[in-house]
């Protein structure tokens, strides 16, 4: 949703709440006493009511953060993560309930967020004691994939385009960056084999962000505006499903 949360290891009790997401603007903060956040009205559709387009909403339904993914170096301390930057406009209606028919009751548009490097994603660094971001790496699309760190001081993740992404643990550098035949949402792996360390990734579009793609889909605001968010998708990418292993240098 936007907020890094740090738990106490023994009780599980809430000690930090704070953005990673400098776009946020939903909520100011977390209430430490009762761990909700507290809610803007002017971006709140709750509070704005039925009918009325609530607009500019950041992070948008699809969050800063949904489900790939982070990883957890400690060697550095820091968490790594693939990200979502897009912002929302959002207008709820009244629906009645149809069984095996959608229940949704909203039109919702996605786009980039506003004054930023004008893409819909980042891999991120955040420190785990404060959550604060050490550094970000902007990506045309949402980052989709999953994050995998690594003892030799690498962190790789894929794109929506279909990228696989080595960079620098510490500083964020790329490193290496290859394409393969279809956008990546899945986990980046590692394993041993014949005394040699391996990569492998799945790739094949699809997803709540690949969805246009993957399900042939044209209205911009099907999959919640996910549609039109990422509708020149597939001018960088084709679907798939095919499974790339890398060897990795001695």
């Amino acid at each position: 949703n936007g907020f890094a949360y740090t738990l106490d290891r023994v009780t599980g009790e809430l000690l930090v709440a704070e953005k990673y997401d400098p776009s946020v603007n939903w909520a100011t903060h977390v209430d430490m006493k009762t761990g909700r956040p507290a809610v803007v009205d002017k971006f709140s559709t709750f509070a704005n009511g039925a009918d009325t387009n609530s607009e500019g909403i950041c992070p948008a339904a699809l969050g800063s953060k949904d489900q790939q993914p982070a990883s957890f170096s400690p060697d550095t301390g820091m968490f790594y993560v693939p990200t979502n930057h897009i912002c929302m406009d959002y207008e709820p209606f009244e629906v009645s309930y149809s069984a095996g028919q959608p229940y949704v009751g909203a039109t919702l548009s996605m786009y980039p967020a506003p004054n930023s490097h004008g893409g819909m994603g980042n891999f991120i660094a955040f420190d785990a004691t404060t959550g604060k971001i050490v550094w970000s790496k902007p990506e045309a699309f949402a980052v989709w994939s999953g994050a995998l760190t690594t003892k030799g001081g690498v962190a790789f993740y894929g794109t929506l385009e279909g990228y696989l992404v080595a960079v620098d643990m510490k500083d964020g550098k790329e490193l290496y960056r290859f394409k393969t035949p279809s956008g990546i949402i899945g986990n980046i792996n590692t394993f041993v084999a014949g005394g040699k360390q391996h990569i492998a990734v799945l790739s094949g579009i699809g997803g709540w962000a690949g969805i246009g793609l993957a399900a042939g889909l044209n209205d911009p605001q099907a999959g919640l505006g996910a549609v039109g968010a990422h509708a020149s998708l597939g001018q960088y990418t084709n679907l798939g499903g095919v499974l790339t292993v890398f060897t990795l240098p001695d």
